[in-house]
């Protein structure tokens, strides 16, 4: 049976407009304060607001319970986006700190890097690999010799790199993946190189028919080195061909303390449909209002787990087969559902679960029993706190 929910879908519009728009935290990272010295806001989502310079490319925020930076609860960020003009970058906060309780914020904040910087950072990871490779291989009239395994020499490469990027991020969030296959391979051959090869190995012409098997030993051991610098430069180079940004500003503000507040209970109204019965081709099903509330899975690093609850509910009208057989609910005579609730933005909420629905039916004996089914259902709500007036004390 198809209802219009167009009515519904406006009430939600309305009741989410009417909250209370989300509060604004601004933390200025000269002074090194937040909201103006004020309480921060508890038992709701805010927005913290930074100002930035033109060269300010990324923000990232760390939240912590307590008054040290070791107990994370929610990790967000601002990148800048194309054409930004303004002078403040907001980031939403997708969790609720609790009442009269302390935090700690950890900001990193990266600039956006000139043409000359790019280039510079390039260079100094070159020619710290080519300083590298010029210490760690020696040839002599038999190989090239290196202290250093094949494994080792790539862990060694790869952490030049990193070490170099230490106060860098590449704008796509790219860490750097470590040197490929191919690098693995060319150390290979580098450290298994037999220089007596090496006329095998040379192209000469009829001008070098005087050099000497010295000479030709040189030549070759130089290629192979030339050859294998060439790739690992390759391989970086393509890497630092991403947008980078460079550490600008670190700032910990601690012992951030937050409002005292009410007990609050997530109460939701909403409108959602129930399966009955049949298939895709034949589908039977209702839709009606529902009321009930939440309980938060709680506050996490995971952005899922943070936006999920369990919610317990009833609906607020009877279900209609396709018979007109009124469905109902077990207990208080009105179906009742219990599932898993998702914040989807602010305060709508998207549900999904099972309805406990009842008909009355006639056995032979013409006593009346009532059979209990569960039904799935999908739904979606604009959830408020009820304030039950439940202050700590002073």
């Amino acid at each position: 049976m198809r209802k219009p929910l167009a009515l519904c879908i406006i009430m939600l519009i309305v009741l989410t407009t009417a909250m209370a728009q989300r509060k604004t935290v601004v933390i200025d990272p000269d002074s090194r304060k937040m909201n103006q010295g004020n309480l921060l806001p508890a038992q709701t989502y805010f927005d913290l607001q930074i100002p930035v310079s033109d060269e300010i490319g990324i923000i990232q925020v760390e939240i912590h319970k307590g008054r040290t930076n070791n107990n994370l609860i929610e990790k967000t960020s601002w990148s800048r986006p194309i054409n930004f003009r303004s002078n403040l970058a907001e980031i939403p906060v997708d969790i609720k700190l609790k009442s009269n309780s302390n935090y700690t914020f950890d900001l990193v904040i990266y600039a956006m890097l000139s043409d000359s910087d790019r280039v510079h950072l390039k260079d100094v990871i070159d020619q710290n690999i080519v300083n590298y490779l010029n210490a760690a291989f020696e040839a002599n009239t038999k190989e090239i010799t290196n202290a250093r395994n094949v494994d080792q020499s790539l862990a060694d490469l790869n952490l030049i790199v990193q070490k170099n990027l230490r106060d860098y991020k590449s704008l796509r969030d790219r860490e750097f993946e470590g040197f490929s296959d191919i690098v693995k391979l060319k150390l290979k051959q580098v450290n298994n190189a037999r220089l007596s090869n090496a006329g095998y190995n040379v192209q000469t012409n009829a001008s070098d028919s005087l050099a000497t098997d010295t000479q030709i030993k040189a030549d070759y051991a130089g290629n192979l080195m030339g050859e294998l610098q060439d790739i690992i430069l390759s391989e970086v180079n393509n890497y630092l061909d991403m947008d980078f940004v460079k550490l600008y500003d670190k700032l910990v503000i601690r012992n951030q303390v937050t409002e005292r507040t009410q007990t609050v209970l997530p109460l939701f109204v909403g409108y959602g449909g129930v399966y009955l019965n049949g298939n895709l081709d034949n589908l039977e099903y209702d839709s009606q209002p529902y009321a009930g509330f939440s309980i938060p899975f709680g506050r996490g690093h995971g952005a899922w787990f943070s936006r999920t609850s369990f919610v317990l509910g009833v609906f607020i009208n009877n279900f209609k087969d396709a018979d007109n057989n009124t469905i109902t609910g077990p207990v208080i005579d009105r179906p009742l559902f219990a599932g898993l609730g998702f914040r989807i933005y602010d305060f709508i909420h998207f549900n999904a679960g099972v309805v406990a629905t009842s008909i009355e039916k006639q056995n032979l004996s013409n006593i009346k029993t009532e059979q209990i089914d569960l039904k799935p259902f999908i739904g979606i709500n604009a959830q408020f706190n009820l304030w039950l007036g439940l202050n700590k004390k002073q």
